[in-house]
């Protein structure tokens, strides 16, 4: 079983970014049989440069429930899934960091879309989300929000799946 994860942070200083938004897809290897997805409250301001390029605002967050009051359905939803990212390691880092800070333990396995992608498509211009994403005509609206760029993600990972199999 794989979680497909995007985040958006708020950005900021090296493991002081907190989590603003959160899309999760868990797929079974065939079938989306879940998902998740929110807004995210980080207690912190956004960065600029990271409202400009999410358009998800300071006031946006206001309101909404902090990462803490969302953990528990996290862990459940994320226990025993290998997580799948495009960048895996930077929404593995962020999201182990908003664990730890409510005192929770998190780990998983991960697989790197980008990673997998280099090592089956060598020859690509690009391995940013939008340029793959063009390259194999996958859909990809509102770029540089988690829901919509975990999707993405997961149609990237079922073509490097394909590849490998035929492969």
């Amino acid at each position: 079983m794989f979680a497909i994860i995007d985040t958006e942070t708020s950005g900021g200083k090296f493991n002081e970014e907190r989590i603003i938004e959160i899309g999760i897809l868990i797929f079974d290897g065939n079938d989306i049989i879940k998902t998740f997805q929110s807004l995210i409250n980080p207690k912190k301001k956004v960065d600029y440069f990271v409202q400009r390029l999410t358009g998800i605002r300071d006031k946006d967050l206001k309101n909404c429930k902090s990462f803490g009051d969302y953990s528990s359905e996290l862990i459940k939803l994320l226990n025993n899934k290998i997580i799948v990212g495009h960048n895996v390691s930077y929404d593995y880092r962020v999201l182990r960091n908003e664990f730890k800070k409510i005192g929770m333990y998190f780990e998983a396995d991960t697989l790197c879309t980008i990673e997998l992608s280099k090592k089956n498509f060598p020859d690509l211009e690009s391995y940013k989300l939008k340029k793959i994403c063009n390259h194999f005509k996958i859909e990809l609206n509102n770029h540089h929000r988690a829901f919509d760029d975990a999707k993405a993600t997961l149609e990237l990972f079922k073509i490097n799946r394909e590849f490998e199999k035929i492969n």
